[in-house]
């Protein structure tokens, strides 16, 4: 009886530790083994009327323990186990509760476990109908090509620089993926550094004006304004964040992106019709797509989603602004 007891009385202090330390399983295993051998010991231990103990105690624990089982926790009804005297009800009560945390824990992981898998099935989706069109453009050029042996030289090189475009935007579209994901999970290497803001600008601006200016939106431009001055940041993602903001308002302009640069932030500016209000809030929201957006192809709703996470590597913030006057549309300003 004694070796029992104390062995039972260990156990259940081995499960509060292991409560406390969350480890909810164990805590259940040594809890249950417990009160078995302290079923075991009141069988054969008696009470001063000379009487076991299997009567009230024994039925009333078989009753708690049934319950936890079938993890009707509600079935349970402590109160009359304290009437009865239970010597244990303080031991099935922290083993109901572990129980119960653990279903709780339990039900939440299944949860997130379950939404992580519906955001898979979208990105897979997304990744599948961003990618289908380029990979079709692609498709058809080289086969005229190898159809066409005899083809010109001018349609030739246009086929040819068809297929490198449509294949920078499938490059593109994978590395914005994998550096939302990056960022998201905070394993990108981050270098700090003093740098000109203006000059990077205008880098950025000169890129797209070789490339997406001459052959996507040839009826847009973007201009610069602001004086230069030096930052401190990571200037490769500065860069991205530039990149992500001048492409985001060359989709939605209607002829003009302006770069502006203040002391305190920059800012990127278009002349399109802007964004309602509530939607502002859901601009950086991964995979988002406006309205607007799903008259343009090749997005993955992942630019300004990276823009902010940017943000928050800095310490830094992004705001949004819409027609703020009759000549701007979507103001995004980002303060470094």
């Amino acid at each position: 009886m004694l070796i029992s007891t104390l062995i039972s009385c260990c156990l259940f202090i081995i499960a509060i530790l292991f409560i406390l330390f969350e480890r909810d399983e164990l805590a259940i295993v040594a809890n249950t083994l417990g009160l078995v051998l302290t079923l075991i010991a009141l069988s054969k231990k008696k009470n001063k009327s000379g009487k076991t103990w299997k009567l009230n105690t024994i039925n009333s624990t078989k009753v708690a323990l049934n319950a936890l089982t079938r993890k009707n926790f509600d079935d349970i009804n402590f109160k009359i186990l304290e009437k009865e005297n239970n010597p244990y009800t303080s031991e099935l009560k922290a083993l109901s509760e572990a129980m119960q945390k653990q279903q709780n824990r339990i039900q939440k992981r299944t949860k997130k476990l379950h939404e992580k898998n519906m955001q898979n099935v979208q990105l897979l989706s997304t990744i599948s109908h961003e990618i289908k069109n380029p990979l079709s453009v692609i498709q058809a050029s080289i086969e005229t090509i190898l159809i066409q042996p005899n083809l010109d030289s001018t349609m030739r090189d246009k086929l040819l620089n068809r297929i490198l475009m449509y294949s920078k935007k499938i490059n593109a579209l994978l590395n914005k993926l994998t550096l939302s994901q990056s960022l998201e999970h905070s394993v990108i290497a981050v270098k700090m550094e003093n740098f000109y803001l203006k000059n990077l600008c205008e880098e950025v601006i000169e890129g797209f004006k070789n490339y997406l200016l001459k052959s996507v939106y040839v009826d847009k431009r973007v201009i610069l304004e602001g004086e230069n001055r030096e930052v401190f940041a990571d200037r490769i993602l500065i860069e991205q964040v530039l990149n992500n903001l001048i492409y985001n308002a060359l989709k939605y302009a209607k002829s003009l992106v302006i770069v502006r640069i203040k002391p305190q932030y920059f800012e990127v500016i278009n002349d399109g019709n802007g964004v309602d209000k509530q939607e502002l809030g859901l601009l950086t929201k991964k995979f988002y797509q406006g309205e607007g957006a799903k008259k343009n192809e090749h997005s993955l709703g992942l630019g300004l989603f990276i823009v902010k996470e940017i943000a928050k590597i800095h310490n830094t913030k992004v705001e949004f602004f819409s027609r703020q006057n009759k000549k701007e549309g979507l103001c995004v300003r980002f303060y470094v």
